[in-house]
């Protein structure tokens, strides 16, 4: 594989990754292919190099996690933890704007970044980031507005 030992740094990857980003207005994957402009070089190389710590790299990372850190992009693997507690203050949120309250089909969920009521309603369903599971936002917010006699 090309570029087995060229030295890499996280500023010339964060470079990369912001060409990519402005020529396709996606940030790069490990699947993102070939680098462009940079012959013989992918991101799977990138991000294998991140992880394991080779070419000059301390390790112990991946292409999602550094830009995540550098460039704001969302990890979905480190997604934070969710609690029904904030699920609802969104929806009073929403409530609040927009009149009505918050289905899985309302789109981004505007006082979360990245958030959507879809995603927001797959993790109460499933039990992920750290949801007991088997709840729907329906449900949650049914059983919140008799809580609150409304």
């Amino acid at each position: 594989m090309a570029h087995w030992g060229k030295p890499l740094t996280v500023g010339q990857i964060l470079a990369w990754a912001d060409a990519h980003f402005a020529g396709t207005r996606r940030w790069p994957s490990s699947e993102s292919g070939p680098i462009s402009g940079v012959p013989g070089e992918n991101w799977r190389a990138v991000n294998r190099a991140l992880a394991r710590g080779h070419r000059g790299l301390p390790g112990g990372s991946s292409l999602a996690q550094l830009l995540a850190e550098r460039r704001g992009k969302r990890n979905r693997s480190r997604l934070p933890r969710l609690t029904a507690k904030q699920v609802l203050a969104w929806a009073e949120e929403h409530f609040g704007r927009e009149g009505r309250w918050p289905t899985a089909a309302s789109g981004s969920v505007t006082d979360a970044p990245g958030e959507t009521w879809a995603n927001l309603n797959g993790a109460l369903q499933q039990g992920h980031r750290g949801l007991p599971g088997g709840d729907t936002l329906a449900r949650l917010l049914d059983r919140h507005r008799r809580h609150q006699g409304g």
